[in-house]
This record gives C-alpha cells, sequence and structure tokens, in this order.
C-alpha cells in the first residue's frame, strides 16, 4: 500500500508468504503499521493482504462503502489512530484496533451519501486528469531541453 491514500502497487517482494487476510471488491484496506503514513485503498478487485493490514467491511444497509472510504481517507481518522485510538510500539507502532473500530462519522442519510460520493468521484476524476496531464507538460519540458539546450 502507498502511503498518503495513494493507493497500492503489485507486490513484488518473495512469494514465501506465510500468512494472508483475504479481501473482496470493495472492501476498505487500513494498513495497522505505521499508521500515520497514512495508508488506506478501496479494493477494485478480489485479493489477500498482509495480516498487518485491516479489512473493513461496512454494513451497507447502514453506510455506502464509498462514503465510508472518504469518511476514513481524511487526516482527522489518522490523527485519531494515532492520537485517541492509541498505538504500541515505537519503531513500527501499530495502531489499537479496538479503539480504531470506535471510531465514529457522521452519517446521513443513504441518498445524501450517495450524492456526497458522487461530487467526490467527480473531482477525483478531475484531479486524476490534471495530474496525468501535468506528468505530460514534464515529459514535454524535458524534451524541450533536450532538443534546444544538450
Amino acid at each position: 500500500m502507498l502511503q498518503n491514500c495513494e493507493g497500492v502497487r503489485s507486490y513484488d517482494g518473495s512469494d514465501n508468504i506465510t500468512s494472508a487476510i483475504a479481501y473482496r471488491q470493495g472492501d476498505i484496506l487500513l494498513s495497522n503499521i505505521r499508521p500515520y503514513l497514512k495508508k488506506i485503498w478501496q479494493a477494485d478487485h478480489d485479493g489477500s493482504c498482509s495480516p498487518d493490514v485491516l479489512v473493513l467491511r461496512p454494513n451497507e444497509e447502514k453506510v455506502d462503502r464509498k462514503f465510508l472510504f472518504y469518511s476514513l481517507r481524511r487526516d482527522v481518522f489518522f490523527d485519531y489512530i494515532m492520537n485517541e485510538a492509541g498505538t504500541h510500539g515505537l519503531k513500527m507502532p501499530r495502531g489499537n484496533k479496538d479503539g480504531i473500530i470506535q471510531y465514529k462519522i457522521a452519517l446521513p442519510d443513504m441518498n445524501e451519501q450517495r450524492s456526497i460520493t458522487t461530487e467526490i468521484e467527480h473531482l477525483e476524476s478531475q484531479i486524476s486528469y490534471l495530474k496525468e496531464k501535468m506528468n505530460s507538460c514534464i515529459f514535454q519540458k524535458q524534451e524541450v531541453v533536450n532538443r534546444y539546450l544538450e
């Protein structure tokens, strides 16, 4: 999992894995090691993860999965883990699972949750588009530098 809520990348380590936790598409995965790194991802496929990752599967009668994900993806949630929920360990602190599940979020009715999620996803789409455009500009700039200044 990537820090600062940036998603995941494929595992490229050794394949001597001794245990794993299954997750399903739509589950929210939260790294429980060094919570200050803000590693959280909503699964877009089924798979398995390290036992050091918490797999959250909400009751969809009460909360929309995406709404919960966006509610947890905020700095205030990670601050809660580090301060109020508590951690243990110094070098690689781990979140207190019992404290984490006590975190409270505002829970509007399901229609409002979906409306909020739709607005956030629209903005996320714009952010992704603009990031791609910026990366393209960096590449184009380097081409100009290479062409005229080398």
